[in-house]
C-alpha cells in the first residue's frame, strides 16, 4: 500500500476522530479504508452487520491498529487481501429457517409477505405460494421475527435455537367490508376517480431518490414444460416522480441463467422483433429494465396504452369498495373502448378483452395495485387465443405516506417463437400449432433504503446497458451467494421445473456454463 495513501487515511481518519463527536458505524469506516486504498469492500449482509455503533479511539494507531481496533470494537474479522478489505463475521453458524405463511381462516398462502428481524436489521419476503426459507445467523436466537402482510395482524416468532423446518405460521385476517350499495363517493364516477388518482401522482408517490433491493426471476415455458430460467439479485436507484423514469438506474448485483431451450426465432424474424422492441421500448432490450415495470412512474411516458391518462381510448366502471389494512380502497375496472374509423368500438371486440383493475385508496387517492388483463374472450377457439392471455399485477406499498413499488408479476412474450408448428415449411394457412411458448416474470422489491447516507453508490461502470440483450449475455455466476440468498429462492422452483430442465445436464453446470468471470467480456 503506498505510503502516501496510508498517510492521506490516517489524517483523514484522526480528523474524524477529534472533529466529531457523534458515533459512528463500522462501515462509516470500513468505507473510508476501501475508497482511499481503491479497495472493494467485500462482506455478506445476511452474515455481517456493518451498522453496529463503534466509538474510535487512538491518536498515533498506525493504518493495521487501526483496523485491528476496528474490528475488535465491532466484533469482525477483517482481512486485507490483494485489492480486497474482506468483513467476515467469526460466528458465522447460520440456523435454517423454512415454512409457509397462510391465511388463519381460509389456509390460503399468502405471496409476497414480509419477514423481519430488527435486531439485526435483516429479512426476506414469502414467494408466489407463501413459502419462505431463512439463513439466520445464530446470534439471533431468542430474539424476534416478524411477520407481515397487508390486510393482516403482524405476528412474531422467536428465533430458535437449531434449524426449524416446515413451519406453518397463520395471520390474523383484519376485519374488511364489502360495500352492500356500490355508491360512488361524493357522486363522482369511475373515471372522476381515476382521474383524481392520476392527478395526485406527484403527491403520492416519492419525490426523493430511494434505492431498492430487487429479486428477478424469469421462467420460459413450452406448453406447460419449462425451458428457461434467469435469476438475479438487483440495486434499483430510482429518482423519484419529478425525474423522467430514463434516469432509473440498475446495478446487476448477482445473476445464474439455465441454458435457454426455447424454440428461436429466425433471422428474419428476429430482426422485425428487435425492430419492434426499439419502438415499444425505447430500444430497452434488457429484461431487468423492462421488469422494473411501474405504470405509475411512466404514466406519462406510455404512448399507446395509458389507462390513468387517456380517458377517450378507455371506459370505467366501479366494482365496489374494501377495507386493506385500515384503508379503504376502490375497485375501479377500466377496458379499452377506442372509436374505430368505421364507428365500432375495441370493447364490441367479441373475441378478446384488453382491460383490468385500478385499486385507488378513498382516503389519499393513491394507488394501491394495478391489473392489466390481456385476454381471449370465453368460446374464441382461434389459435392464438392461447398465446394471448396476458395478465400483469403492479402491486405498491405505502411508507411513511409515500408509494413505492412492492412488486410486478406478468405474462410476457418469450423473446422466441409464440407457437411451435408441427409443419413449418407448409403455406401459412395450413400450418398446424404443435406448442405454445411464453414466459413468466417476477420483480419484487426486497428493501428500500432512502436516507442519502445509507445508500450505495453506484459507478457508472456498473451500471447495466439498457440496450444490451440480457438473454444472449453471460453474466457472472457466484454459487455462493445463492447458496444463502434470503429471497424467492426460499422454495426455488416446483419439483417439475428441475426435473424439466436437467433433462440434459444439472442446473448447477447450466448455470456455470452460461456465465463469465468478467461481465465486460
Amino acid at each position: 500500500m503506498p505510503v502516501n495513501n496510508k498517510f492521506l487515511l490516517l489524517t483523514f481518519l484522526l480528523t474524524c476522530a477529534s472533529l466529531i463527536k457523534a458515533q459512528k458505524t463500522a462501515h462509516f469506516y470500513l468505507d473510508s479504508i476501501a475508497h482511499l486504498n481503491q479497495l472493494e469492500l467485500c462482506y455478506s449482509e445476511d452474515m455481517v452487520n456493518l451498522q453496529q455503533t463503534i466509538y474510535p479511539s487512538g491518536d498515533s494507531l498506525s493504518l493495521e491498529d487501526y483496523i485491528r481496533h476496528v474490528a475488535y470494537e465491532s466484533h469482525l474479522h477483517i482481512q486485507l487481501k490483494g485489492d480486497n478489505l474482506i468483513i467476515t463475521n467469526p460466528n458465522e453458524q447460520t440456523i435454517l429457517i423454512s415454512g409457509k405463511l397462510m391465511d388463519l381462516s381460509s389456509k390460503e398462502s399468502l405471496p409476497f409477505a414480509h419477514i423481519l428481524q430488527r435486531d439485526w436489521g435483516t429479512g426476506s419476503i414469502t414467494n408466489a405460494e407463501g413459502g419462505f426459507e431463512l439463513h439466520v445467523p445464530a446470534v439471533l436466537s431468542g430474539l424476534p421475527l416478524e411477520f407481515s402482510c397487508m390486510g393482516y395482524a403482524d405476528t412474531t416468532i422467536i428465533v430458535p435455537h437449531q434449524d426449524s423446518l416446515n413451519l406453518r405460521i397463520a395471520l390474523r385476517p383484519k376485519p374488511y367490508n364489502l360495500n352492500e350499495v356500490l355508491v360512488l363517493p361524493n357522486g363522482n364516477t369511475a373515471e372522476d376517480l381515476v382521474r383524481m388518482a392520476t392527478k395526485r401522482i406527484k403527491r403520492n408517490y416519492h419525490r426523493k431518490t430511494a434505492q431498492m433491493d430487487a429479486f428477478y426471476r424469469r421462467t420460459g415455458f413450452r406448453d406447460s414444460m419449462f425451458v428457461q430460467l434467469m435469476e438475479a439479485a438487483l440495486l434499483i436507484e430510482d429518482k423519484g416522480i419529478d425525474m423522467p423514469s430514463s434516469t432509473t438506474k440498475i446495478k446487476l448485483l448477482e445473476a445464474r441463467q439455465s441454458k435457454n431451450y426455447l424454440v428461436q426465432m429466425d433471422a428474419k424474424r428476429k430482426w422485425a422483433h428487435k425492430r419492434m422492441e426499439e419502438l415499444i421500448h425505447g430500444g430497452h432490450r434488457n429484461t431487468f429494465y423492462r421488469a422494473y415495470n411501474n405504470p405509475v412512474r411512466t404514466y406519462r411516458d406510455d404512448w399507446w396504452y395509458k389507462p390513468l391518462t387517456d380517458y377517450e381510448d378507455f371506459k370505467y366502471e366501479f366494482h365496489g369498495a374494501m377495507w386493506l389494512d385500515s384503508n379503504k380502497v376502490y375497485k375501479i375496472e377500466f377496458e379499452r373502448d377506442k372509436l374505430y374509423i368505421d364507428g365500432r368500438r375495441s370493447s364490441e371486440n367479441k373475441n378478446y378483452y384488453r382491460g383490468g383493475y385500478i385499486y385507488i385508496d378513498a382516503t389519499d387517492h393513491g394507488i394501491h395495485k394495478m391489473q392489466y388483463i390481456n385476454r381471449a374472450k370465453e368460446g374464441n377457439k382461434s389459435q392464438y387465443a392461447r398465446v394471448l392471455r396476458r395478465n400483469t399485477i403492479i402491486s405498491f406499498q405505502k411508507i411513511d405516506n409515500k408509494y413505492y413499488l412492492k412488486y410486478t408479476k406478468a405474462i410476457v412474450y418469450p423473446e422466441a417463437k409464440l407457437y411451435v408448428y408441427e409443419n413449418p415449411h407448409a403455406n401459412e394457412e395450413d400450418r398446424k400449432i404443435k406448442s405454445y411458448q411464453w414466459a413468466e416474470q417476477l420483480l419484487v422489491i426486497t428493501n428500500i433504503v432512502r436516507e442519502r447516507q445509507q445508500r450505495e453508490r453506484i459507478r457508472q461502470r456498473d451500471l447495466l446497458d439498457k440496450h444490451e440483450n440480457s438473454f444472449e449475455t453471460n453474466y457472472p455466476y457466484n454459487p455462493d451467494f445463492w447458496l444463502n440468498y434470503n429471497m424467492i429462492k426460499q422454495k426455488p422452483l416446483p419439483g417439475k421445473a428441475i426435473e424439466d430442465l436437467e433433462w440434459e445436464k444439472s442446473l448447477e453446470l447450466q448455470f456455470q456454463d452460461n456465465s463469465t468471470v468478467n461481465i465486460n467480456k
